[in-house]
């Protein structure tokens, strides 16, 4: 029998091939297990929650929320509302506005913007405009506010 102190070569059991395929198998487990388990961790918060409550960027508000508009297509809801919250860049502001959607083909005019403080003191205008579709000429009112500088959302918009 060699003394293990002063050998330096590679140890081969041939008697035990069984035993060590065993413990080859139990290697082999616990490393999958092992990446299994590492490879899971990028499934997991950096961050308590309690953390999370008190950090300042999470802000809730009774902001208003955009509406759907209904009974018109909702992009041409969105070009009044454009054209509407642009009315404020000339002053004084227009008695009547012209607006036209080139992808729906519809157009109209509003007029009677009225300016006025929100709840929450933001800008607001209430609005008149129609609606001019293959449907027929239609007067809507409605009302967008400016959440924050230069973004501006429908409160409600309604067919009179």
């Amino acid at each position: 029998m060699r003394n293990p102190e002063t050998f330096s070569g590679p140890i081969i059991a041939t008697e035990s091939l069984p035993m060590n395929i065993s413990a080859r198998s139990r290697f082999l487990k616990l490393a999958m297990a092992l990446a299994l388990a590492s490879s899971a961790t990028g499934c997991t918060l950096n961050k308590t929650m309690s953390s999370l409550e008190s950090e300042p960027e999470i802000v809730t508000s009774s902001v208003t929320k955009p509406v759907k508009a209904e009974g018109i297509d909702s992009t041409d809801a969105e070009m009044i509302k454009n054209v509407v919250a642009e009315a404020e860049a000339s002053e004084p502001t227009p008695s009547t506005l012209a607006w036209s959607n080139p992808d729906t083909g519809n157009s109209g005019t509003i007029m009677a913007i009225d300016k006025f403080v929100g709840s929450h003191g933001q800008k607001c205008k209430k609005f008149q405009t129609t609606v001019d579709s293959f449907m027929g000429i239609s007067l809507y009112k409605g009302e967008t506010c400016e959440l924050k500088s230069g973004f501006w959302v429908l409160s409600w918009f309604l067919r009179d």
